[in-house]
């Protein structure tokens, strides 16, 4: 059995938004080994004055509970008797967490997937994807400390969240980190739906 904290995890796989965006008991029969699902959006936004850098919104959490201090987009776990799908969770947790509302007629039809071990649980965490197209109001949860907007340089030198360490200045989950920077490099094919999406360790120029 892995520890009760630990960081690694699969690495991030594509999957059809249309075979997750399934009831959520299908789903779970089709995970019979994961023990918890959780979901996330990356919402992003065009820089007008850098188009070619687009910024990811990422909240803070807290310092009480899991991974205190560290940095994310919003999401959470599944919820039986609130959410009929993975999607749904993704979209509730966004507006609990940050008073984001988001039509699932713009989620981009390719999700993220990675599983990962966490307090004796694998768990599965589905990550959306959301352009905003225009300027909108945050305002978080009370679990939540700050929040902003980041491009791909800014969010490359966060520093590894570190259990039991003061988390200073920016942290992040590895591979939550790890997701981020495969959706900037392949944002366009995400948005088109090409699940034949390239890893940047795969390129050869």
């Amino acid at each position: 059995m892995e520890s009760s904290f630990n960081d690694s995890t699969t690495e991030p796989i594509l999957l059809r938004l249309q075979d997750v965006n399934i009831p959520m008991s299908v789903l779970q029969e089709k995970n019979p080994d994961t023990n918890r699902f959780t979901a996330s959006v990356i919402a992003f936004r065009q820089n007008s004055e850098t188009p070619s850098q687009p910024e990811v919104l990422l909240i803070q959490r807290g310092y009480e509970g899991s991974w205190g201090g560290s940095w994310e987009v919003p999401g959470g776990g599944y919820e039986t008797g609130k959410d009929v799908s993975i999607l749904q969770t993704a979209l509730r947790e966004t507006k609990e967490e940050a008073s984001l509302e988001i039509s699932s007629n713009f989620i981009f039809p390719l999700v993220y997937r990675t599983t990962f071990w966490h307090k004796e649980s694998r768990m599965a965490s589905y990550t959306f994807i959301v352009e905003l197209s225009k300027e909108v109001p945050i305002v978080l949860s009370d679990e939540h400390l700050d929040w902003g907007f980041f491009n791909e340089k800014e969010i490359c030198l966060f520093s590894p969240y570190e259990k039991g360490k003061a988390q200073d200045g920016h942290v992040m989950l590895k591979r939550k980190k790890e997701t981020l920077r495969l959706f900037f490099f392949n944002k366009e094919s995400l948005r088109n739906g090409d699940v034949n999406t390239q890893n940047p360790k795969e390129r050869t120029d």
